[in-house]
């Protein structure tokens, strides 16, 4: 079996294999192949996945170095934001153009979580 720094540099070689090949990918993907929405919930993916193999690596690089990983959680809750923030403005705009309607999978789910979600935030917007 393998020691830890062998694991950790095998994925994190495997991770900068991967991002590579998102790279790609998404340059692979043109517009018109397929639906305009559609294509932008690709790239929205896949950039996601790039951040998210780009913390990983960032963290084993950092534990393998001696340092400290979890001086990382901070970018990770940030890039969170900003895509909660990114899934937000797009369902808000899917449900002014019609393309959401209360028949619509998962609605009833969506609104009890962003109604949980306001509430929790409440604390840091005293109004």
């Amino acid at each position: 079996m393998p020691d830890k720094p062998s694991d950790e540099g095998e994925i994190t070689s495997r991770l900068k294999k991967t991002d590579e090949e998102l790279q790609d990918l998404q340059r692979s993907v043109k517009t018109g192949m397929v639906n305009v929405k559609i294509l932008m919930e690709f790239r929205q993916a896949i950039d996601h996945a790039r951040q998210a193999t780009a913390a990983m690596q960032h963290w084993l690089e950092e534990q393998e170095s001696g340092g400290d990983p979890y001086q990382l959680l901070p970018k990770v809750m940030t890039e969170r934001m900003r895509i909660a923030t990114e899934l937000l403005r797009d369902v808000t705009r899917d449900v002014e153009s019609g393309d959401i309607d209360f028949d619509t999978a998962g609605l009833v789910e969506l609104h009890q979580t962003v109604k949980t979600l306001a509430e929790r935030l409440g604390k840091f917007f005293r109004e």
